[in-house]
């Protein structure tokens, strides 16, 4: 089970954003992608998830080309998204931000128990609003709302953005939980987090792949120069 990227280009109107980015993550393992901001981190996952122009590239899932389908269908396909800033509908209950999850995967009749499990919060605030939870607890919600459609490739961008300490680690025990049944890609501006959780990282600066590797395997001076340029 893998998700892959191959000489992806992205633009935002005439200016080119992405030059060329390649980046695998597998099921197993969590797939980091670091950079500082500005570096294209965010444009990759939007490009991968077809919310920007994307005029050349592979995009893979399991090997089927996604490159060309709308979000939706990408979504469809199985890949679950939680973008940054968590983008749950602060107006609906929990229980309804988790139904809606469910209509990216057409045969999910029901929030799978394995959810509730990872996030036993949001069993107990099922008919509270989304807008009346911490920050903390909204980033549970997405990603359990990403989770209800039974994705294989899960893709999560800043997950720990705004999210006090303690919270920061049980997302962390989650996202490492979840590489046994998905492909894990993160994309992570706190660089110790993302170091500490990742097999595999992926440094990006200016819209390009600079270093790839085990976290320990990768040229740290280098590292701290990438992100602090």
């Amino acid at each position: 089970m893998a998700l892959e990227i191959k000489g992806l280009l992205a633009t935002y109107g005439e200016g080119m954003v992405l030059h060329g980015v390649s980046l695998t993550a597998k099921k197993g393992k969590v797939t980091a992608l670091v950079g500082r901001n500005g570096a294209g981190k965010t444009t990759t996952l939007k490009a991968l998830m077809g919310l920007v122009e994307t005029p050349r590239g592979s995009i893979r899932l399991d090997g089927r080309e996604l490159m060309g389908l709308p979000a939706y269908a990408r979504a469809r396909a199985g890949i679950g998204y939680v973008p940054q800033g968590r983008e749950i509908f602060p107006q609906l209950t929990v229980g309804e931000n988790l139904e809606l999850g469910m209509e990216a995967n057409p045969e999910a009749k029901e929030v799978p128990e394995g959810v509730f499990e990872t996030f036993p919060i949001l069993r107990e605030f099922l008919n509270r609003r989304g807008g009346d939870l911490s920050g903390g607890q909204q980033q549970q919600l997405a990603i359990a709302r990403a989770l209800v459609a039974a994705p294989r490739a899960l893709v999560l961008d800043e997950p720990t953005e705004g999210i006090q300490p303690s919270v920061v680690q049980e997302i962390g025990r989650v996202i490492t939980a979840l590489k046994k049944d998905v492909a894990v890609l993160l994309v992570e501006q706190y660089l110790e987090f993302a170091l500490d959780i990742a097999d595999d990282v992926y440094v990006i600066e200016k819209g390009e792949i600079v270093q790839h590797g085990a976290p320990d395997e990768l040229d740290q001076e280098k590292l701290k120069e990438t992100m602090s340029l």
